[in-house]
């Protein structure tokens, strides 16, 4: 791949004795793996393994890992704090969950649009629920949010519904307290599917449903990034 092709970086890990392996999300090529040779000893290339960097890249090699050719620095997006903690968040959910050389249309740009509202001090939480919606909408693993699973029959906003992986949401009509955490008022699955955020009080609801939405796409191993934000959460409290 000779031509230069927009991309950010997710991930990067040392490779023998002056390399790295960096992941790269590329523009109209997905999740791409490619070998930085040299770079952990030249100045002039460490910009590319730098997260949040935004480059043009070219690479070279057939098989699954790349080597990188050559690269341009496009611009940098400053995250600190809070914004930096979700700004690894986004890069573990991509790394977890695409496919390498899996390309998903439209994933590219909601990153990059995420990215600098976060680098914006917009409102994380809002930012964060939009992005894994939209993640789980493009990966074929949402769920829909206006009609039950069971029936097909609209969402009320009054009735309490349970999610089950794979199905949806299924009405409650014996709740049972064991089953709590996976239970829903129509009311906020409504708000989730026109992407309505005015309403801290659905905020925890929000967070636990995107949650249980997307280990199935995920996996069961924890999120390293989560872990990393609580620690944080402690420290400055």
């Amino acid at each position: 791949m000779n031509e230069l092709s927009a991309a950010w970086m997710l991930h990067s890990r040392p490779y023998k004795e002056r390399s790295v392996i960096a992941e790269f999300l590329v523009k109209d090529h997905g999740r791409i793996a490619m070998v930085i040779r040299g770079v952990r000893q030249a100045k002039s290339r460490s910009c590319a393994v730098q997260p949040f960097t935004r480059v043009y890249v070219s690479w070279r090699g057939r098989s699954e890992l790349k080597t990188l050719n050559s690269f341009e620095t496009a611009a940098a997006v400053h995250l600190k704090g809070k914004s930096l903690y979700c700004g690894f968040y986004l890069n573990e959910l991509l790394m977890r969950s695409v496919l390498p050389g899996q390309h998903i249309e439209g994933l590219f740009d909601l990153y990059s649009v995420v990215l600098e509202q976060l680098a914006s001090d917009a409102p994380v939480q809002p930012l964060l629920r939009v992005f894994e919606l939209e993640l789980l909408e493009m990966t074929g693993y949402a769920p829909s949010f206006t009609c039950d699973g069971a029936t097909g029959a609209a969402i009320e906003q009054g009735c309490l519904y349970e999610f089950k992986a794979g199905v949806g949401f299924i009405p409650v009509l014996r709740p049972r307290e064991k089953d709590q955490p996976r239970y829903f008022s129509g009311e906020l699955l409504l708000s989730l599917a026109e992407r309505r955020f005015n309403d801290v009080r659905h905020f925890p609801g929000f967070k636990r449903l995107t949650r249980l939405a997307l280990t199935p796409l995920l996996g069961e191993k924890p999120l390293k990034s989560r872990e990393l934000f609580r620690t944080r959460e402690k420290s400055v409290s």
